[in-house]
């Protein structure tokens, strides 16, 4: 992440922070920052005709 407040020691743990993407990502949960969640990619095969 850019400038991860971790790391920059303005906190301990990356759900302290109140505008992070890091809840979505690990819990699933709806934050302050909004993620788009795309569908998992299934491939298709066609058979031959």
């Amino acid at each position: 992440m850019h400038r991860n407040p971790v790391k920059r020691g303005l906190l301990l743990e990356p759900e302290q922070w109140q505008w992070t993407s890091y809840r979505s990502y690990a819990y699933h949960e709806q934050g302050r920052v909004k993620i788009n969640h795309w569908p998992n990619p299934v491939m298709k095969i066609r058979t031959a005709a």
